[in-house]
């Protein structure tokens, strides 16, 4: 016979099972399509019960972005610390995101953007920049002291780019997608460090 949960761990287990559903939903459908009502009816509890643990909408949202935010964190210190060269790091790191990310990386950004109060915002800015562009920066950054960028970018710009340019390849029913997703990366990475066209001398 199971034991029964005290009261404590019955509301982390309510608290985390909230979690988990509305992570799902968030990030399928993104912060606007998404009701406090939808995630009640899914964790099958009504909407003042899920108040109690979160609220309002907003405040869940931010909980479930700042521990994506540290799952990921926890993710990249092993692909950071690899011995490995630069190439082979950015493609360990892409495909960490696409494959263990829940959603586009831009369909985040824009909710956090256009439906956060300026206060989560600049919470969520700074999960950003230690999540996502701070690793990228550094990989750059060892690029760059080997004198590898061109001139006048910086690791920062290299970072944002990098980042910009994995959108599509987080939209697995494209009608562009062509070839496996190690096949694109390999092309993304490619054609990001040493250009498309050819340079006249």
């Amino acid at each position: 016979m199971m034991k029964k949960r005290t009261r404590a761990e019955e509301l982390i287990f309510t608290r985390n099972k909230i979690l988990t559903t509305a992570r799902d939903l968030f990030m399928e459908k993104g912060y606007r399509s998404v009701s406090t009502r939808d995630i009640a009816a899914k964790c099958q509890m009504t909407q003042p019960a899920l108040y109690h643990h979160f609220k309002d909408k907003e405040t869940l949202y931010v909980e479930v972005v700042r521990q994506l935010t540290i799952e990921i964190q926890a993710d990249m210190i092993p692909i950071e610390k690899a011995d490995t060269s630069p190439q082979i790091q950015l493609k360990a790191m892409l495909t960490m995101l696409i494959e263990n990310h829940p959603t586009n990386i831009l369909l985040m950004i824009h909710d956090i953007l256009n439906e956060l109060s300026p206060e989560n915002q600049f919470l969520m800015f700074k999960l950003w920049q230690t999540t996502y562009l701070e690793p990228f920066n550094r990989v750059f950054k060892t690029i760059s002291d080997k004198g590898m960028l061109r001139d006048g970018v910086t690791s920062e710009t290299a970072a944002r780019y990098c980042l910009s340019t994995i959108s599509p390849i987080f939209a697995t029913d494209s009608p562009f997608r062509q070839g496996s997703m190690s096949d694109r990366l390999d092309e993304l990475i490619d054609f990001m460090m040493f250009g498309i066209c050819k340079k006249e001398v």
